[in-house]
């Protein structure tokens, strides 16, 4: 069993945070054969309506467990969700900054989503410093993103000039991640083969390399 710990935080709103945990989870699942938490420690608790609608839609799944807390309760929570699951998210509220230290502290791995703005990157330093203080790995993920854009580019210069490391793979700007949420699912469950799934199941295959 990995019993893995990810935190998934940016302290911009927006940026898909919530988004990015479920359709990991549900690839860690369905292509990895893993049992999988997530915690959901935002107010907005997008997380929770989702598995709710998902629970009313009778999708239910064995290897997926849903559970709320408060930042700091996250930390409790997630150690003892990894007794008996291989990978534990938590997703976090936006602007955490002050808050944000024992959801990473509990982390392995923290993945950071961006889009491709300079507003983006002004709010991912603060998380990366926290990160960097608690000694813990980092990985950002390039989400929302439009492939002919120039400012990709300027996203993977940005990255290299503050020294992190970004998942290989793009999240492009595709309805169809907003259009399985709202259904309580994830793409790889609505769709068999597209560039959505293709995207998702790839970077799920690097963050486990990351893990190991």
């Amino acid at each position: 069993m990995l019993s893995k710990v990810i935190t998934v935080a940016q302290q911009k709103g927006g940026t898909g945070k919530t988004t990015l945990v479920v359709q990991l989870a549900l690839a860690f699942i369905k292509y990895h054969n893993l049992k999988v938490a997530i915690i959901d420690t935002d107010p907005q608790g997008s997380l929770g309506k989702w598995f709710m609608i998902r629970s009313d839609n009778g999708l239910s799944e064995t290897n997926l467990t849903f559970k709320t807390a408060s930042l700091w309760g996250a930390q409790y929570e997630s150690k003892i969700l990894k007794q008996d699951h291989d990978i534990v998210f938590i997703d976090t509220p936006p602007k955490i900054e002050s808050d944000a230290r024992p959801a990473i502290e509990a982390a392995n791995l923290v993945i950071i989503p961006v889009a491709p703005s300079p507003v983006d990157f002004w709010a991912t330093e603060g998380i990366i410093e926290i990160a960097k203080k608690a000694k813990r790995k980092v990985l950002i993920q390039i989400n929302r993103a439009n492939y002919r854009s120039k400012l990709i580019s300027k996203t993977h210069e940005y990255i290299n000039s503050i020294k992190v490391k970004a998942i290989d793979t793009l999240i492009g700007h595709r309805q169809i991640y907003v259009a399985s949420m709202g259904e309580g699912k994830t793409v790889v469950e609505k769709q068999r083969k597209s560039k959505a799934v293709d995207e998702i199941k790839k970077i799920s295959e690097q963050i486990l390399l990351e893990l190991k």
